[in-house]
């Protein structure tokens, strides 16, 4: 995640991806490839302050009792950032490694997460757009924009996504294109702000004709340790049924473990950061330039839709 200049940067990612998965080959000639910032170890002046290794601030606004349901009328329109366990503040960044099993053979895996400073309005609420950048065996393959959007109780809600699969620098299609509101998607609930174990299961995703998935809390108050760090209060979440996932206060996702399934994909939390300026500038271009690219590729879904803006 060291912050690079744009002109350098297929050199860069080329270099350090090598670094972290082993086995490149090539001249590092990435041409037009997707926009990222990567490093595998936080360099002393990488970590805040304020909190062990945590880019939140140390103190939050409390956040209000209110049930499960999405409403507008319970969204602040400047946003919120009162759920612990997914952070909202534009330029966090986290970088998880595991493996993929992809033509029945296990493939290095890279997912860096970005809470960028770009928002859309969707189904009447301001989102954020989180970018999610995959790279396989050396290579962005996959650039997600998750639209997110937190009530004043801390609930996170699902109000879209949009991904673009790429062939080394090609684009090759685009993905996973919903906007609650458009075509009788809904907003799904990404992440509660009361994490109860036990509770009922919650609906993430219910797209008509599409995907549906639904996940439940599994556990809270956990220790948990990954490759960055050792956590304590951690949440984890049961996902389909399919894997356990693990969010930890002030970071968001830092572990994933299959239970069954075919791509078996495991990640671990390896860095975590707050961007510079430029960095976070450089990656919220990239998310304009996704949600400006459905509206062509999706235009039954995005055509219409509001345009992202960056608030600056």
């Amino acid at each position: 995640m060291l912050v690079q200049r744009a002109a350098t940067w297929s050199f860069v990612m080329t270099s350090l991806v090598c670094a972290l998965l082993s086995g490149c080959t090539g001249d590092g000639d990435s041409g037009a490839a997707p926009t990222s910032t990567v490093s595998e170890t936080p360099t002393p002046t990488e970590r805040p302050s304020h909190t062990s290794k945590s880019p939140r601030p140390s103190s939050s606004p409390t956040a209000e009792k209110i049930p499960r349901v999405f409403d507008p009328k319970n969204f602040d329109p400047q946003g919120s950032d009162v759920n612990q366990w997914v952070p909202m503040t534009p330029g966090v960044q986290i970088v998880r490694k595991g493996e993929v099993t992809i033509g029945g053979r296990r493939v290095p895996h890279l997912t860096v997460t970005t809470i960028t400073d770009v928002t859309k309005k969707i189904d009447g609420v301001r989102s954020v757009l989180v970018l999610d950048q995959d790279i396989d065996a050396g290579q962005v393959s996959e650039q997600a924009v998750d639209y997110l959007a937190e009530d004043i109780g801390g609930n996170v809600w699902y109000l879209g996504s949009y991904t673009e699969a790429y062939s080394g620098d090609q684009f090759l299609n685009a993905q996973d294109a919903w906007l609650a509101g458009v075509a009788g998607a809904n907003a799904g609930l990404w992440f509660p702000g009361d994490p109860v174990p036990g509770s009922a299961p919650f609906i993430q995703v219910q797209v008509p004709g599409g995907e549906t998935s639904s996940a439940q809390i599994a556990e809270t108050g956990q220790k948990q340790c990954v490759p960055f760090d050792c956590f304590k209060d951690v949440i984890v979440v049961l996902e389909g049924g399919s894997e356990h996932k693990y969010w930890a206060p002030g970071v968001g996702q830092i572990l994933t473990e299959p239970l069954s399934g075919e791509a078996q994909e495991t990640e671990e939390l390896i860095n975590v950061k707050e961007l510079s300026p430029s960095a976070l500038a450089e990656l919220s271009a990239e998310v304009l330039k996704l949600d400006h690219h459905a509206a062509s590729t999706v235009p039954s879904v995005f055509a219409r839709s509001n345009p992202a803006v960056r608030e600056r």
